[in-house]
């Protein structure tokens, strides 16, 4: 074995640099700024270091898309809700406490510097790679098509399933109002109905991660785009986001494989329909906060934008909540909110519960949920808001206040360098083999809704039986398609 390191390109050069300066002047400066109590220069310097991020992501923006995405989020869900008011000459830091605000501010810019850190680590680890001696493969090369044709059917039940259910909840609606869905809804669907439609996401992925033809790939992203519309009739806007976001990373991600000109994936229709989609959707989902809550929109479209960034921060204040009701969380000592999605999937899920012997939690907000769940986000929503948790509303929860909680500034500078280390190794995962790919892409679906969600959110799937199902029976049907077509070839 040989190592062989790559050379370092201008790009990645200036990235190192860029990351270096803005990273130690910015840690320094806020610092300071923070002993002193100047808060409006430390919103400043914690700008600064986005866009820092940001110009590091645009030198490479097809291999650091992810990271680009996923610091747009950071901004959008929790630096708005302090931006806007500064530029609007409000004492922001005021909300809550003041130390209450410096933690906040102080523990978005660490983990800013630290998923940058993450994401340039991976492509450095990338460069010193150990080239290893060709061995000759006598293993028969996969029929990528035949598998692909398995997926397409199987996905295809599926998303007639995802449909059903879809208008179950719908139906459920009728009548009611949108805190509602989260306090009462539970689907009475059969497990024929339910169990596949509860696949949908992960063939679909399976299916992208085999890389069909372009006008193959457009047409299930555009379905899967559409699955969302009723959710977002019933008031949730996140499934809608999610899915166009994972579409447009799924194209940057196919386009920076296609060496061909000719064959790029974002051409110039592509970035015309991007530019004109963009003002649209936040312009109606701005127009979604009113009428949610049954009001007219009387807002201009500027004041609509400016109304929507600040509406989407409002996570910026759960982690000021998080950090001032600390002490008043229920069994907190007993719980890692970090690990809280994953620890809930995987002992309350249908074989789980039956190996452990537990009673479901449900899947709305009740005290089930509180005091035997392990998300933050119920434990916070039930402090806060009380007996308007029970009616159904919440506060949502981020993986910023749930590493602090748990293991403090260290928690959330490695998680953070956790995260930025997912998003440098999707497009390497991407570029492997159909498994990797499909875990990848199933990592794209919802780790954007990181900053305002579960920690371990995104990675929930990884203990799921239903995906590992999935996986194992594409590889069991292709291959007993395989032998039946060998056969046939035979006689």
């Amino acid at each position: 074995m040989k190592k062989h390191v790559s050379k370092f390109t201008g790009k990645e050069i200036v990235s190192y640099i860029i990351y270096i300066l803005v990273s130690v002047i910015g840690i320094i400066s806020f610092q300071h700024f923070m002993r002193n109590q100047k808060y409006n220069e430390m919103l400043i310097v914690l700008m600064i270091v986005w866009c820092g991020n940001l110009l590091i992501g645009a030198l490479r923006f097809k291999r650091r898309v992810i990271m680009v995405l996923f610091d747009a989020c950071i901004f959008l869900f929790l630096i708005t809700r302090v931006l806007i008011p500064a530029l609007q000459g409000e004492c922001w830091w005021i909300r809550y406490s003041e130390n209450a605000n410096s933690f906040a501010t102080y523990a978005i810019l660490l983990s800013l510097v630290s998923i940058g850190g993450g994401e340039l680590l991976v492509e450095l680890l990338e460069k010193f790679n150990i080239r290893r001696k060709k061995k000759k493969n006598r293993r028969r090369k996969m029929d990528k098509q035949l598998l692909i044709k398995v997926v397409r059917l199987i996905l295809i039940v599926c998303m007639i399933c995802f449909f059903i259910r879809e208008t179950d909840k719908l139906l459920f609606m009728r009548g009611r109002t949108y805190e509602e869905y989260f306090s009462s809804y539970y689907s009475t669907l059969p497990f024929w109905i339910y169990f596949p439609a509860g696949c949908m996401s992960y063939f679909l992925c399976i299916l992208l991660a085999l890389k069909p033809s372009k006008r193959e790939s457009f047409v299930w992203l555009l379905i899967y785009i559409m699955s969302a519309i009723p959710m977002l009739k019933i008031g949730l806007r996140n499934p809608i986001i999610l899915n166009c976001i994972f579409a447009f990373v799924y194209y940057v991600l196919r386009d920076s494989l296609e060496k061909d000109i000719e064959k790029k994936w974002i051409g110039k229709k592509e970035k015309i329909i991007i530019v004109c989609a963009i003002p649209i959707m936040i312009l109606s989902m701005g127009a979604l906060n009113y009428i949610r809550a049954g009001k007219s929109v009387d807002l201009s479209a500027s004041n609509l934008v400016v109304d929507f960034a600040y509406k989407q921060g409002t996570t910026y204040d759960t982690v000021l909540q998080g950090y001032t009701y600390e002490d008043m969380i229920p069994m907190k000592n007993k719980k890692i909110y970090t690990l809280g999605a994953l620890t809930d999937d995987f002992f309350y899920n249908s074989i789980g519960k039956k190996i452990f012997k537990l009673d479901d939690i449900g899947e709305g907000n009740c005290l089930r949920q509180v005091y035997n769940g392990h998300t933050f986000s119920h434990s916070i929503s039930y402090v806060v808001l009380g007996s308007d948790y029970i009616a159904g509303n919440g506060r949502g929860s981020s993986y910023i206040i749930e590493n602090y909680i748990d293991w403090g500034y260290p928690g959330v500078v490695l998680f953070s360098l956790f995260l930025g280390m997912v998003c440098g190794i999707i497009p390497i995962f991407f570029r492997n083999n159909w498994i990797f790919a499909t875990i990848g892409l199933n990592t794209i679906t919802s780790i954007f809704f990181t900053p305002r969600a579960e920690s371990t959110a995104f990675v929930t799937f990884l203990i799921s039986y239903k995906f590992w199902m999935c996986i194992i029976g594409c590889i069991i049907l292709y291959g007993v398609l395989t032998v039946v077509l060998d056969r046939r070839k035979v006689k």
